[in-house]
């Protein structure tokens, strides 16, 4: 029989049968030995999946004096050489499909098979053998948690290179190695696992980088404009106040929510919103001497020191500062010290998005504010839905009792407009009552 490129290492050539004894028993001791011997250079390889698979493949190919030797992964429908050897060695990457492969069938029956002739074999993928080089081969499968992933394959360039005594020899193992293959593919995986969550925190930490850089090139050049949205008293349709909406440069293409989200998260919501009120306020001389300015800011700011003396100069009768959620309320003692004393100098509080969930009812309770805002999700089908018009009624009655005015936010057709007037809510406004105007 034939043997193609022998690898001549003391673990891989065969023992005479004077040197193990005339029994098949020592000759099976002498195999289990050489391949046991085999198996622990192979655990010896480090932990770098590459040196495992690599030591597998030389191994195999040394222990049945073959001329190469391929370790193949199954990859969806594509068997993918993952480590090679011999005549194969130019051949790492290589893909072939798993249908019409003598590895996936080996895969698919989960026992070794032997090919005698790749010229003459149907099960085999004749195109990759002579690719490849090779006339004859061993397949055996590889075992992972309990499936087969992949097969060890050793190669000839001669046909009926191999016997029995090879095939129980690259069956035992692809046996003994499967847990350095184990650890191999696990150590791979947590590696890939790794570079991906280090691959997204630094994608995270650039996004982060370019946010608080956008943030403040912006602030810097002010670039922050404000549009006015008129408040409507229902009963007369007059204007008595205007909201104050901060409006960004288009060229990013990002909602007004957008930047102030992104400013919490870069650390710098306070200095945007107190640009944005800055841009405000610097309108309310333009505004009608009996309309008031509606200016939002979140728990955070309100307790800023810097917002007192931004507002100072300013009549503060005319100022209403809505409390949003852009940030949690972390102390509200602290947070009812500072809207106290801002009240008690004329300046109203308003509590936004009320009925939009816990926290905005949260506020109304512990803020006690001058203003309640309803939320635009109980107005869009006030008209429509009687539950939402007692429970609208009900938060009038509540804001009445606490000396508190309503206003109905997002009014955007006749049919809620004359819903609400009929409900008794005193104010209102969207669209259908004005849009916001940058001028």
């Amino acid at each position: 029989m034939s043997r193609d490129r022998k690898v001549t290492s003391l673990s891989s050539v065969r023992p005479p049968a004077s040197a193990v004894g005339d029994g098949a028993a020592d000759d099976a001791i002498a195999l289990l030995t050489r391949i046991v011997a085999a198996q622990g250079e192979i655990a010896a390889a480090g932990p770098d999946p590459q040196d495992v698979v690599d030591a597998i493949t030389s191994r195999a190919q040394a222990l049945t004096r073959s001329a190469g030797a391929v370790l193949e992964i199954r990859d969806g429908d594509l068997m993918r050489y993952w480590s090679a050897s011999g005549i194969a060695q130019g051949q790492t990457g290589m893909t072939l499909p798993v249908e019409g492969s003598l590895s996936g069938r080996c895969i698919a029956e989960a026992r070794v098979l032997r090919c005698d002739d790749s010229e003459l074999d149907p099960r085999v993928n004749r195109e990759a053998c002579r690719r490849v080089g090779l006339r004859s081969m061993l397949v055996a499968p590889l075992r992972f948690r309990g499936q087969v992933v992949g097969v060890l394959k050793v190669l000839a360039s001669t046909p009926d290179a191999y016997d029995d005594t090879d095939c129980r020899t690259l069956e035992q193992l692809s046996t003994l190695v499967a847990a350095s293959l184990y650890q191999a593919i696990e150590h791979a995986q947590m590696r890939a696992a790794l570079a991906a969550r280090m691959g997204q925190g630094e994608r995270e930490r650039k996004d982060l980088r370019d946010v608080r850089q956008r943030l403040l090139q912006v602030l810097e050049d002010g670039r922050i404009t404000i549009a006015l949205q008129p408040i409507v008293r229902l009963a007369d349709g007059a204007v008595i106040g205007h909201e104050a909406l901060a409006r960004f440069p288009l060229e990013y293409d990002l909602s007004t929510g957008r930047w102030f989200e992104d400013a919490a998260r870069a650390g710098l919501s306070v200095e945007l919103e107190l640009a944005a009120a800055a841009v405000a306020l610097a309108r309310l001389a333009s505004l009608p001497a009996e309309a008031f300015l509606s200016i939002n800011v979140s728990p955070e700011t309100a307790c800023s020191d810097r917002l007192r003396q931004l507002i100072a100069g300013h009549d503060p009768r005319r100022l209403v500062l809505e409390i949003t959620e852009h940030t949690p309320v972390d102390d509200y003692g602290r947070l009812n010290q500072r809207l106290s004393a801002l009240q008690q100098e004329g300046v109203r509080i308003a509590v936004d998005d009320t009925g939009a969930g816990f926290a905005s009812l949260r506020h109304v309770l512990r803020l006690a504010p001058d203003i309640i805002k309803l939320d635009i999700t109980l107005v869009r089908e006030v008209d429509q839905r009687p539950r939402m018009q007692t429970l609208i009624a009900a938060l009038l009655t509540f804001a009445q009792g606490t000396g508190a005015e309503l206003i109905a936010e997002g009014v955007e057709t006749a049919h809620q407009f004359d819903t609400l007037k009929r409900l008794g809510v005193p104010l209102g406004q969207g669209f259908h009552l004005g849009h916001p105007q940058s001028t």
